[in-house]
């Protein structure tokens, strides 16, 4: 038996009390007698450490905080302008069209067949642009959010990320230094970090996008350009006259030759408003008399009012009774009715074209972005590969230095 003072026998070994032990002097506090016993300790739950400047060890590098689930996510892109701006193409073109038609009875044939031509093809216009921006922003849209919820989720588990989104070691927690003779320690990451291939590096190039993007305008202005050519050369034609100039009253014979039967009508200088105004009338050798005219028709001041019935060829009188300002004569409507195809064929082929060009720049915008989305995910596969494995061998580097030298 030993007392403090003395120390252990020699020969024995000194026995160091446990940190874990209360020191000898220590002695728990005796309740009195009768107390109630006392309610056991309450520990607060372990808290992460945090960095600051008094924790930090010298070579323990600090983490910076972590960014909310918000920051740096991309924008959407394109932006909601562009719902205004392919939705006004079809409002204004139309707006347009009624204030060129209406009031407008004397209206060439060209324009009131482009009036009611365009706003077709600009309802289409606005449609599918309109469409284009909300698939391209719910796309997006949809990124942003499956983004936004990795990030929420990361920072919900106690794992921040970068402003970029790439995971980073707790704030504060210690990563070691390499010790001398052992391998270098790698960042604590909770994950491989995301990979961002540039756009310049995804095939097609994005410039083929644009050429899609632009086939139907272009195709648009080629058929409206046919639409004007055909239409402006056939309206150049002149009507060929069989009949002298009637100034208001008065009446005039002519003959008709055989290439002229059935190709004959009354035209007039008057507008639509004019027709109730003056009367006119036809003989001749066979049954005459005037009948609808096929198309309508007007070249400079004349327009066509009436076609001639004239079954056989012969001298023909025509009688006409009316204001002093009107003229009237007969003259053959065969170009008025090339005229008709003409404007007809335009039409057809400014659709053709605008047709044509809308499935052309539809089937190589989705087949650019189809290429590039498969292009890309193959890029991302083969950097991810060389990702782990550049890891492994990091890791197999390791596990042969793992002892020192």
């Amino acid at each position: 038996m030993t007392t403090p003072q003395e120390g252990p026998p020699p020969g024995e070994a000194q026995q160091q009390p446990s940190p874990l032990s209360p020191p000898p002097e220590f002695r728990l506090p005796r309740a009195p007698q009768g107390a109630p016993p006392q309610p056991p300790a309450q520990y607060p739950p372990p808290q992460r450490p945090t960095a600051t400047a008094d924790t930090t060890s010298a070579g323990a590098p600090s983490a910076p905080a972590a960014p909310s689930a918000e920051a740096s996510l991309p924008e959407v892109k394109p932006a909601r302008l562009w719902y205004w701006v392919f939705g006004t193409i079809f409002p204004v073109n139309l707006l347009i069209s009624i204030l060129l038609l209406s009031d407008n009875p004397g209206a060439s044939p060209a324009l009131i067949v482009s009036g009611i031509v365009t706003p077709i093809l600009t309802f289409f216009v606005s449609l599918i642009g309109c469409v284009v921006v909300l698939v391209i922003r719910s796309a997006g849209i949809s990124r942003r959010r499956a983004e936004q919820t990795q990030r929420a989720r990361m920072a919900a588990s106690g794992v921040p990320v970068s402003p970029e989104g790439i995971p980073m070691p707790y704030p504060g927690q210690y990563i070691p230094a390499a010790q001398p003779g052992y391998a270098p320690q790698q960042p604590l990451v909770a994950r491989m970090p995301p990979v961002r291939i540039p756009a310049k590096d995804v095939r097609p190039r994005r410039r083929w996008m644009v050429v899609g993007a632009l086939i139907f305008p272009l195709s648009f202005l080629l058929g409206t350009t046919g639409f004007w050519t055909f239409g402006s050369s056939a309206a150049e034609a002149s009507p060929e006259f069989a009949s002298g100039v009637i100034e208001g009253t008065g009446s005039v014979t002519f003959q008709v030759s055989e290439d002229q039967v059935g190709s004959l009508g009354l035209y007039s200088t008057g507008g639509l408003d004019d027709e109730n105004s003056f009367t006119c009338d036809l003989s001749g050798a066979s049954y005459a008399g005037f009948t609808e005219r096929p198309v309508g028709y007007s070249h400079g001041e004349w327009r066509l009012v009436e076609s001639a019935v004239v079954t056989s060829p012969g001298t023909y009188t025509l009688d006409c009774s009316g204001p002093s300002t009107l003229e009237f004569a007969i003259a053959d409507t065969d170009v008025a009715v090339a005229y008709d195809d003409a404007m007809l064929a335009s039409v057809g082929l400014m659709m053709l074209s605008c047709f044509v060009g809308f499935i052309l720049s539809l089937t190589v915008v989705i087949t650019v972005g189809v290429k590039r989305g498969n292009h890309r995910a193959r890029l991302i596969r083969e950097h991810q590969a060389r990702m782990y494995q550049t890891r492994a061998q990091g890791q197999g580097q390791n596990a042969s230095r793992h002892h020192p030298t």
